[in-house]
Order: structure tokens, then C-alpha cells, then sequence
């Protein structure tokens, strides 16, 4: 009997140490991978559904958004919208976007004249009027957008996922033309796990239900490029300025937001005034969690996400209420690829992304460097991620399991009628 207890009180022991490691390591529930999409037209949108996933985005010519949530649990709906491009300057900063940095006119020509004499000034500035310099801006409302597909993608016979692309045009705004076609989000959203590769340089995997996207910008005409005539003219007066191209970036602005489900039918009559109707409180910038509720941008900076990362690693963001973590994400990878027209020679730059409290949600930058007259594609990506569970079935398993032993280890103990303490001897 004496074993029988011995034997009894070291399962009831084991079982425990087992419990630890479950508690200490939460399970995730796994995701199950969608079935086929079916696609839909409602008003103005395009709507993807599977059995995992639904996503929602224009297709009436305005710009890229993206409203999505799990299927069939609509408590919280999730919002991408794309913004705009702006041309920023680098001059006595870090590569972070910062709103006080955006190229405008003055603060080009306050670089040249700082440091110079008054005379000196005076030239530069009579020189200046004759360039016309654009607003460092380009807001995707200003154009139309044409959406091309959901058509399928198949691989060996096989259809795993759905490819469409939202291509700018007729842009509204003067000296803005040159993106007219230059500017374009490829998506794909895969049905299994893909791996994709960025020109045999590495490889990154996407997951069944997450919407991938190429976004692409070739043939930018650079506000800091103007400059360089401007130079050569000020030579000839025996003026010598040096204004590195390197000094400049170009930031793409997205707004991060969420919605209740009873506000989907206002989002989709209004998507520009979606913002107005978010509930976002926090949004997880890697492992930190940044309130969002209040509006920041007027009186404090940006602020950068320092996390370094690997070319072929990601930034993730991150949906959250004040003690939860949501389903809804956003990631980017570390670099972009760019391209050269005329050689065909591909590289890879840094990305860096800098953000701020906007008012129930976040405003987020995407900060590319100066690429000059390359092409320049990046891969952000959206979808829902399984939420960790502090119990799991298994868990729950053992932890029945240990109660069961303890019991027997004290009924053979009051059997054997001598004192027992389940967590020491005594």
C-alpha cells in the first residue's frame, strides 16, 4: 500500500510539472485554412468571402481601402485605407517621416539659402520664382482608381487564390500627371500557404486567407530633382551648392482604424469619413501597445518604430482593445526591391515606418528612400491571426487529470488513516 500511495502521490507530482509548461507556453488555436472565395458586387464594392475571411474594397474608381473581419464573427471590422504619397527631407533628421519635414517649397529654398550671405540670398531667391515646385503631397483621393479582376490564380491545374490590381489615373491636381498609371497595388489572396520569392534574392512565406500586395511606384518625378537645374544656374553666378538626392524620401501614408459591425452600412455610403466612425483604443506596434483614441498629430511628432529587422523579416501591427489582443493585422516587410529600367539591375533599400495617434486610430508611414528614376516595390499584406488562449483542451485535460490523482491520493491516505498533504509531506 505504501508503494500504491508512493506510486499515486509521483503521477499526481508529474502531472502538475506537466501543467506548468502548458501554462507557461499558452496554445494558439490554429486558423483553418479558407475554402474557395466567392466574389460578389454590392454598390460600390467587391466583396471577398470565404469560410475564414471577408474582405471588402472599392471598385467604382476610388482609392484603396480594405474592410475586412473573420466570417460570421462581425463584432469588429478592419480598416486599411491608403492615404497618399509625400515627399519628405532627410536634411538635419533621421529616414523618418515627420510631418514639419514635408518638401515644401520654402523649406527647399530655406536650404539653399542657409549659411549664405544676404546678396547671396537675394539671388537664390529671384532665381527660385522661375521653378514651379509642386506640393509635396499626392493624395490617392485626387485620382481615379481602376480595378482590374478578381481573376484565379492556379498553379499546376490547381486554383489557389484570387489576383487584382488598383491602378491610378486622371490624377485631379496639377503637376501631378506623371503618375497617371505609374502608381499600382497588385493583390493576391491565396487559398493554402504560399511561399513567394522577391527575384531569387529571398524568399518569404504568405499564409492561406492574408491579403498580399505589391505596391508599386515607377517614373516619380522628385520635388528635390528640380533643384538640380536650379543649381547649374547659380554656378554661372559663381554660386556652388550641394543638395544630395539622398536627402529626400518618400513616405506612404495609411490609416489604420476599426469599426463596429452596426457602422459597416455607414462605412460603405461614406468610406472617406470612416475614420469618424472608428473605435480603435490601441493599435500594437511590435510588442508595444500605443493608445490611439486621442489626436496627436497637431502637437506632438511622429514617432519611429526602431525595431530592427532583416531584409526579409516583417513589421507587424497589431489591433487591440485595452487588455486584449484583436485578430486584425497589418505587416510589411523590412526592404523593397527597385529596379532599373534601363539595365534591369534589382537591389534592395531599408524601410522604415514611423506613426501617431490620429483620433480612434493610427496614422502610419511607410518610408522609402530616395530611388531616384527606379522602380520601386514593396509587399505589405493584411488578414487575421489566431489569438493565443491561456486554456487550451489539453490544459484542461491535465489539469482534470491532476485533480483525479490528488483525489486517489487522498482516499488511500484516510483508506491507510495517516495525514497527508498533497503539496508537501509531512
Amino acid at each position: 500500500m505504501r508503494r500504491k500511495s508512493f506510486a499515486a502521490i509521483f503521477l499526481a507530482t508529474l502531472l502538475a510539472a506537466l501543467t506548468i509548461p502548458a501554462m507557461a507556453n499558452p496554445t494558439v488555436a490554429e486558423t483553418t485554412e479558407p475554402t474557395y472565395a466567392t466574389v460578389e458586387d454590392q454598390n460600390g464594392w467587391k466583396i471577398v468571402k470565404t469560410d475564414v475571411i471577408t474582405i471588402l474594397f472599392p471598385r467604382d474608381g476610388r482609392k484603396p481601402m480594405f474592410l475586412w473581419w473573420r466570417t460570421n464573427e462581425t463584432d469588429k471590422i478592419y480598416v486599411v485605407k491608403y492615404q497618399g504619397l509625400i515627399e519628405y527631407f532627410t536634411f538635419s533628421d533621421d529616414a523618418f517621416y515627420k510631418r514639419k519635414n514635408e518638401a515644401l517649397a520654402e523649406r527647399i529654398r530655406e536650404r539653399l539659402e542657409e549659411g549664405r550671405p544676404w546678396n547671396i540670398r537675394e539671388i537664390i531667391r529671384n532665381l527660385y520664382g522661375l521653378y514651379i515646385w509642386r506640393t509635396p503631397l499626392l493624395p490617392f483621393s485626387a485620382g481615379n482608381w481602376t480595378l482590374s479582376g478578381p481573376q484565379n490564380i492556379t498553379k499546376n491545374g490547381e486554383i489557389i487564390g484570387l489576383a487584382f490590381n488598383f491602378t491610378l489615373g486622371e490624377m485631379r491636381i496639377p503637376h501631378f500627371e506623371f503618375a497617371n498609371g505609374n502608381i499600382i497595388i497588385r493583390c493576391r489572396f491565396y487559398y493554402k500557404t504560399t511561399t513567394e520569392s522577391v527575384d531569387n534574392i529571398y524568399n518569404y512565406t504568405v499564409n492561406a486567407g492574408e491579403l498580399k500586395m505589391d505596391f508599386v511606384v515607377q517614373n516619380w518625378e522628385w520635388n528635390i530633382d528640380k533643384i538640380k537645374s536650379l543649381i547649374a544656374v547659380l554656378r554661372e553666378y559663381g554660386i556652388n551648392i550641394s543638395v544630395p538626392n539622398g536627402n529626400s524620401g518618400l513616405a506612404l501614408w495609411i490609416n489604420l482604424a476599426s469599426i463596429d459591425l452596426d457602422k459597416l452600412g455607414d462605412a460603405e455610403n461614406n468610406p472617406e469619413g470612416i475614420e469618424s466612425m472608428s473605435t480603435a483604443s490601441n493599435v500594437i506596434v511590435e510588442d508595444r501597445r500605443v493608445p490611439v483614441r486621442e489626436n496627436k498629430t497637431l502637437s506632438e511628432d511622429e514617432r519611429p518604430i526602431t525595431t530592427r529587422k532583416r531584409l526579409n523579416e516583417h513589421y507587424r501591427l497589431r489591433f487591440a482593445k485595452e487588455t486584449q489582443t484583436l485578430p486584425g493585422f497589418f505587416k510589411f516587410v523590412a526592404s523593397a526591391k527597385v529596379t532599373d529600367p534601363v539595365s534591369g539591375n534589382v537591389s534592395l533599400i531599408d524601410v522604415k515606418a514611423a506613426y501617431i495617434s490620429a483620433g480612434a486610430h493610427m496614422r502610419l508611414f511607410l518610408c522609402y528612400p530616395y530611388f531616384g528614376n527606379k522602380t520601386l516595390e514593396h509587399d505589405p499584406s493584411l488578414g487575421l491571426e489566431a489569438i493565443p488562449s491561456l486554456i487550451s483542451p489539453q490544459l484542461v485535460l491535465i489539469l482534470v487529470g491532476t485533480v483525479a490523482v490528488i483525489a486517489a491520493v487522498v482516499l488511500v491516505a484516510r483508506w491507510q488513516r495517516k495525514p497527508i498533504n498533497v503539496v508537501g509531506a509531512q
